[in-house]
């Protein structure tokens, strides 16, 4: 059998791979030291742009709130605006009511009745007056009858004769009386749209 003899590795040898070895790892030691510093140092540069970019979004956001704040209140200030308008277009639009209203009242109106009274409340009409007779009441009534586009349901709340009786040979005392009418849905209708 041959006999191998391993000889003793020499000392000079084995420090010349030990200082090698610790060469080569002082080498990565360093060389692991500058790329982590480099990595820190990309890392931190990255990081501050980030920041950067933050602060300019977060100005831009604040900048946009106060745009979104003006936007609000221009909304608002053009809501009350036009809730003005909308008032001002509805009175120009029921200013000629009243006389539309009073003309239809007086074409209705027999010559012979005298009106004392003509009260509003809502879309309510209440007539006061005098007539001669029931008869020119009963007319007077159904002349608002006549107009169903200005009056609606006219009705006699109450005509009452002068509690004087006429003596003979004098003249006889006018019939006061009061009469109830609305006012017709489409005319109040047509009157409050504008144009």
């Amino acid at each position: 059998m041959d006999r191998t003899v391993v000889a003793p590795v020499g000392a000079d040898q084995l420090s010349d791979s030990q200082q090698s070895f610790y060469r080569l790892l002082a080498i990565f030691v360093v060389a692991g030291a500058a790329a982590s510093m480099l990595a820190f140092y990309v890392m931190g540069r990255s990081i501050d742009g980030q920041r950067a970019n933050i602060a300019l979004l977060e100005g831009e956001v604040s900048k946009l709130d106060a745009q979104i704040k003006e936007i609000g209140a221009l909304e608002s200030n053009l809501k009350v605006l036009r809730d003005r308008q909308n008032a001002v277009e509805s009175l120009q639009a029921m200013r000629n009511a009243p006389v539309r209203m009073m003309s239809a009242l007086l074409q209705s109106t027999p010559e012979t009745v005298v009106l004392s009274a003509v009260k509003q409340v809502g879309n309510r009409l209440t007539i006061s007056g005098l007539a001669p007779s029931n008869g020119d009441i009963a007319q007077f009534l159904k002349n608002l009858e006549s107009m169903p586009t200005r009056f609606d349901h006219p009705e006699l709340v109450e005509s009452v004769a002068p509690e004087q009786l006429a003596q003979a040979g004098q003249v006889r005392m006018p019939l006061t009386f009061s009469i109830r009418v609305d006012l017709a849905a489409g005319a109040t209708a047509a009157v409050s749209k504008p144009g």
